[in-house]
């Protein structure tokens, strides 16, 4: 089974073919590679013994309705653009099961990269299980809700614990502090910029005229957060990516699924059965 995992001579191979799918720069492939790379959770299918597709498998819990399960997060899954069609990127996925199988992971999970490859992964036994609700504000609206925010402690949050406390007992993917932590590095370095309050925050990216929240954790009443997002005057638009089981709505909004689940093991198969509408929200990438 040695023979679907990487070896430290493919990162050359691994890097190239991520930057052929992806565009990404060598920075920031390797920001991933120096944080997260594991010879044993990278999957890999070769050709000739040279690897030609790939995924990582990135740990973490998926937790459905309060309970936590073992999961892998699939990741960054690619395949050389002269090999594609020959069935290399089915055999990583089916490996991955394999993998997850044979170490009692219950859930892989995944976010597919465009909307037609959810019928891909549908073949593989994948569902849709998660959803995000986007809801937008003009900034007026905003403001309206807005209050002065509480920053007393703002400097000392710890985004893990908000962030399991603030799903806890809905249905989501929780990350490690570890994967968190690369999660948020990974942000900034992607120009993106974090608003803390005390017992809060929202990861965002600013854009010509609209401020968009890719993931907002609050203990309390998100109108602190507003405020401190209303703090970007580029931002005549405000578009906030949030659970559907959020109770943040406006006039303009809409439902969309994002991700989907396998489960390996029978209590996954259970647990599958009662997973529904799942927030993901951070994810890399």
């Amino acid at each position: 089974m040695d023979e679907i995992f990487a070896k430290d001579s493919d990162i050359e191979n691994i890097s190239a073919i991520w930057r052929m799918a992806f565009s990404d720069s060598d920075e920031y492939i390797n920001l991933f590679l120096d944080n997260l790379y594991s010879s044993q959770n990278t999957i890999v299918s070769r050709e000739c013994g040279v690897v030609v597709s790939m995924a990582f498998l990135i740990p973490a819990q998926l937790v459905v309705n309060g309970r936590p399960y073992s999961a892998y997060y699939l990741y960054a899954a690619a395949t050389h653009p002269n090999y594609r069609q020959k069935g290399h990127m089915g055999k990583v996925i089916n490996s991955a099961k394999e993998v997850a199988k044979k170490r009692g992971i219950d859930f892989i999970v995944l976010v597919p990269a465009e909307e037609y490859l959810f019928d891909y992964y549908a073949k593989f036994g994948f569902e849709t299980k998660f959803n995000k609700k986007t809801v937008r504000f003009t900034r007026s609206q905003l403001q309206a809700q807005a209050t002065e925010p509480d920053l007393s402690e703002a400097f000392n949050l710890n985004v893990f614990e908000t962030r399991q406390a603030s799903f806890g007992f809905g249905c989501f993917l929780n990350w490690s502090e570890s994967v968190l932590n690369y999660a948020m590095k990974e942000h900034t370095y992607c120009s993106g910029s974090i608003a803390f309050t005390s017992d809060g925050y929202a990861m965002y990216n600013v854009g010509k005229d609209t401020v968009y929240v890719k993931e907002m954790c609050t203990l309390s009443d998100p109108a602190e957060l507003f405020k401190m997002l209303l703090l970007e005057d580029e931002g005549e638009y405000y578009t906030f990516n949030l659970p559907s089981f959020s109770k943040i709505n406006s006039d303009n909004q809409s439902v969309e699924p994002v991700g989907m689940s396998v489960p390996i093991t029978e209590a996954a198969k259970d647990a599958q059965k009662i997973l529904n509408n799942a927030w993901i929200g951070i994810t890399l990438g």
